[in-house]
């Protein structure tokens, strides 16, 4: 018999960037929550030989041989089969790329009976967390994470402090089936592109953070959380306004965000570099009937709807045993 391996993360919302690259002080810093659906799953189990095989991925395949050669306790195992069981939508602001990187090394290291590390060995290892570690800290510890950024040396941007959003409150992901945000060396020239922020700007980010979201969070107040976190994602949408155009990363987008906000939804806006539009609501039957509405709106055509809630819990790790087959 040979182990397997299952690793299951949740998706994330990021609700915006702090501030930017600076030569002194830290860099980058920002708010998301971690939701229960959709998810990723990643599964490894020993192989004799590297390969893509049937339900396979290239790109976890690599980021699987490099955990495997960093850490280089191989025991047994001459190499290692990894499949992607469920998918994330990419590049839709979910943080697909992180959690999928990040669920394969764990899944990796738990495959070589190796212990447990911190979000921080697993992104350097996952080549992950370069300017947001919200993926990471999620992906460890669940929840509604705020990290203020890394100073220079660091590796990733420090957790200052992570909350449970209350059971009942749900937020409806609207994901545009044809839209995507940007990603690879497209993102990275749209950053080189940017002016530094105002630090007014990034002052009032780091107070409706910690003065207005997280203690409403922990409080249970839904119209305060929902009204900052509005506030807070179009103030952090206005840095990256000399790239997008606006607030929002299209006209498109900025109309959803409007006509949310015109029907008394506070908490609106967009996830990362969108087009995943979100919507917070106070339970289950205000999300189902906004739902519901949303789909006679033009703006949302070809858009999927998911009520999903907070994931206050870690990534699950799990293992199976199965028998060896022939690759």
């Amino acid at each position: 018999m040979k182990r397997c391996i299952q690793v299951s993360a949740a998706a994330r919302l990021h609700f915006g960037l702090t501030r930017l690259s600076q030569r002194t002080g830290p860099s980058y810093g920002g708010l998301g929550l971690m939701v229960d659906r959709p998810r990723a799953v990643v599964e490894v189990r020993p192989a004799v030989r590297w390969r893509v095989a049937e339900g396979g991925d290239a790109r976890c395949l690599a980021v699987c041989r490099r955990a495997y050669d960093f850490w280089g306790r191989h025991g047994e195992i001459d190499a290692i089969d990894v499949r992607v069981i469920e998918r994330l939508p990419l590049h839709r602001g979910l943080g697909a790329g992180t959690q999928v990187s990040l669920a394969t090394v764990a899944a990796v290291r738990a495959l070589l009976e190796m212990s447990p590390v911190s979000a921080e060995q697993l992104a350097v290892v996952a080549g992950r967390g370069a300017r947001s570690a919200v993926g990471a800290h999620g992906f460890e510890r669940g929840g509604l994470i705020w990290e203020t950024g890394r100073l220079p040396g660091d590796r990733l941007g420090s957790l200052a402090e992570r909350a449970a959003l209350p059971d009942e409150w749900r937020a409806v992901l609207i994901v545009p089936q044809r839209e995507e945000g940007l990603s690879g060396p497209a993102e990275t020239a749209a950053f080189d592109r940017l002016p530094p922020p105002l630090p007014v700007i990034s002052e009032r980010l780091v107070e409706l953070a910690e003065q207005a979201i997280l203690p409403a969070a922990k409080s249970g107040d839904f119209d305060v959380f929902a009204s900052a976190i509005y506030e807070y994602g179009r103030l952090s949408g206005g840095l990256f306004a000399p790239v997008q155009g606006g607030e929002y990363a299209s006209p498109l987008i900025a109309r959803r965000v409007a006509i949310l906000r015109g029907a008394g939804i506070a908490g609106a806006g967009q996830s990362s570099w969108g087009p995943t539009v979100y919507a917070f609501a106070p339970n289950q039957r205000f999300a189902d009937e906004l739902v519901s509405d949303l789909r006679s709106e033009s703006a949302f055509s070809g858009c999927d709807m998911t009520v999903v809630c907070s994931e206050n819990r870690p990534a699950t790790i799990r293992s199976t045993a199965r028998l060896a087959s022939k690759q």
